[in-house]
């Protein structure tokens, strides 16, 4: 189960540094092809918000790349103050990742209505996933402080779960010889990724949570190492 879940989250942390790399290079040098593209449309719609759209992906390249690292047991207990500047890092990074993708709700989105609630739900419930896992951190109360993590974690990979779903939709379209529109699967896609991500993280808090009967023993363990 553990290797499971590590290989789930690092294949989607992979996806999401390729993608925010690719939107990144298409910002600048925008794909030019005489062949239908589907993936234009996205294209186009980014490249109308450079600035925004740079503003989200470029942090979330290190919320990809740092995210794991903070739950690496051993980077936690042998390099300390590795873990708690690159969780600073990392923090920043969301805090900007969730008030630009809040802000590109207010512009017009591919998904409509649809893609607005769910980014303005997951997007808000992110931002106070790991403003509660900062809090708990600074307050000593380790054990929440994961669990919040976790949550805000999971609905950061969701962005990644994101492009799975919208291939598998896309994939849908060409067999059924239709062109693709996104615009009529982009909300939904968003639904499914935020909603899977944030069962997902909570399952595995769940799975991972220490027992009653173990807690005092963590606790003491906790507080020699102190």
């Amino acid at each position: 189960m553990v290797r499971l879940v590590w290989t789930a989250a690092i294949f989607l942390a992979l996806v999401g540094i390729a993608a925010a790399v690719r939107r990144g290079i298409v910002l600048f040098h925008p794909a030019n092809s005489s062949t239908p593209n589907p993936a234009a449309e996205l294209d186009a719609h980014f490249a109308d918000h450079r600035g925004l759209t740079l503003a989200h992906v470029v942090p979330a390249v290190l919320f990809m790349i740092l995210g794991p690292l903070q739950f690496v047991k051993n980077l936690r207990a042998k390099h300390p103050s590795l873990h708690r500047w690159s969780g600073r890092v990392f923090l920043v990074s969301a805090a900007i990742i969730g008030v630009t993708g809040l802000t590109m709700v207010a512009r017009p989105t591919i998904g409509g209505r649809d893609e607005k609630a769910a980014i303005l739900l997951f997007g808000s419930f992110f931002l106070m996933a790991l403003g509660k896992g900062l809090w708990h951190a600074m307050h000593g109360e380790f054990a929440q402080h994961r669990e919040w993590m976790i949550r805000g974690f999971g609905v950061g990979l969701a962005i990644a779960a994101i492009r799975p779903v919208m291939g598998a939709f896309f994939a849908a379209a060409v067999i059924q010889h239709n062109t693709p529109q996104p615009q009529h699967f982009f909300g939904t896609a968003f639904w499914i990724g935020f909603v899977l991500e944030t069962i997902a993280a909570e399952l595995w808090i769940r799975y991972t949570r220490p027992s009653a009967s173990a807690r005092p023993a963590v606790t003491a363990q906790r507080s020699q190492a102190a």
